[in-house]
């Protein structure tokens, strides 16, 4: 039987293929899944339980409960300084679904879209799914992980639709800087693109970093599908739940992808996020506490990091990921990470999963404890002495 020949294109998830490894390995040290391992809030937590009670049992409307789009309107508005109508805001099953129906709207075979690399590995997959082709914009350390405006110009063919670009970055943890996302926004301008914007982690930055949405600079909104979410900012990755806002023209060939995909994203799970938001004063407490634990950890990740033998890593300053550089061990990223598995315990995410620049490097997820980092830390340590 032969089945859609772009799945041949696509390759299994690297992040997983670690995580599968260590399932049945004892005592071991993850720094692989991207999840937070905080709990949802316990408000947010309450408000699923009644609304169950209450009866959200039942299909929605395909782009989502129009008061939980409306709130969100507001919030695009006043915090991303997004201009936008309530009509123009569409809930998802996920970010990953997102993504997906942004892609196949603006595909066809032979269109291109520009994806970051390294960068999260659906990217390329999903324009390939969607019948198009992604071409790779190399992310590079020596421009600490910042898109080269120049290189992008440089990949732009009549063949172009669009730019995506992640801010903060997974797997970089890099926040791409004001002056580029201007740069950016002048090149979809003069060149008519449109700009696919992953803006999963705008809640968690270090540093006194702010978030900035290239749909907020002038001509841009009509020309950004901006995407955000509450599995990372509200810790609820298995609620699967996430909004994107487009332009207006985009709007309807966006529900029908839903219609025939997802169908309408989760009742029980937009009453909980709605509730979060309109009670913005305790859901941002508990933001704030997962994100000064993040920064704690970060810090004695990246140091610890830095004391290893043949490591180098620069700072995150967003998500929670750190990228060393771990070209100087003389192994590949996949060789690396299978020794640190079998040596020492260690799971993390060969840096080639990310992408063909990728290489090189490796991702760790410091969305785990203190302890845990510390620990693994000292076992890397001891491993590479052994190198």
């Amino acid at each position: 039987m032969e089945l859609n020949q772009n799945l041949k294109k696509v390759k299994p998830s690297g992040i997983r293929k670690l995580f599968d490894l260590a399932q049945n390995r004892k005592d071991v040290i993850s720094f692989g899944i991207g999840e937070p391992d905080f709990i949802t809030p316990a408000h947010v937590r309450e408000a699923a339980k009644q609304a169950i009670d209450d009866g959200y049992t039942h299909y929605t409307p395909n782009a989502g409960f129009y008061d939980l789009r409306k709130v969100l309107a507001e919030k695009l508005t006043e915090v991303n300084k997004i201009p936008v109508k309530v009509e123009q805001v569409i809930v998802t099953a996920g970010g990953t679904q997102a993504l997906f129906s942004a892609f196949y709207i603006l595909l066809n075979p032979g269109v291109e879209i520009i994806v970051p690399d390294p960068g999260f590995l659906v990217y390329g997959s999903q324009v390939i799914l969607a019948g198009g082709n992604p071409v790779y914009l190399p992310i590079r350390e020596k421009n600490a992980f910042q898109i080269d405006p120049d290189e992008l110009k440089s990949l732009i063919t009549s063949k172009t639709r669009a730019i995506l670009i992640n801010s903060p970055s997974n797997p970089t943890g890099m926040v791409i800087k004001d002056d580029v996302l201007k740069e950016i926004a002048k090149i979809a301008i003069e060149h008519n693109m449109l700009v696919i914007s992953d803006e999963l982690y705008e809640d968690i930055l270090f540093d006194g970093k702010e978030h900035i949405s290239i749909a907020s600079f002038p001509g841009m909104a009509e020309r950004t599908i901006s995407i955000f979410g509450f599995s990372k900012s509200y810790a609820m990755t298995g609620w699967r739940l996430a909004y994107l806002v487009c332009p207006e023209f985009l709007v309807n060939e966006i529900i029908k992808v839903q219609q025939n995909t997802a169908v309408c994203p989760n009742s029980v799970t937009q009453r909980a996020a709605l509730y979060g938001l309109q009670h913005k004063e305790e859901t941002e407490l508990e933001i704030e506490k997962m994100r000064k634990a993040y920064q704690e950890r970060r810090d004695i990740l990246v140091a610890g990091l830095n004391e290893i033998e043949y490591f180098h890593c620069l700072v995150p300053e967003g998500a929670f990921y750190a990228f060393p550089n771990i070209i100087k061990t003389g192994m590949s990223s996949e060789e690396l990470s299978m020794y640190l598995l079998d040596h020492c315990g260690v799971v993390t995410v060969p840096g080639d999963a990310f992408g063909q620049y990728g290489e090189g490097y490796l991702r760790f997820s410091f969305a785990t404890s203190i302890d845990m980092i510390k620990k693994g830390i000292e076992q890397i340590k001891e491993g590479i002495k052994k190198l």
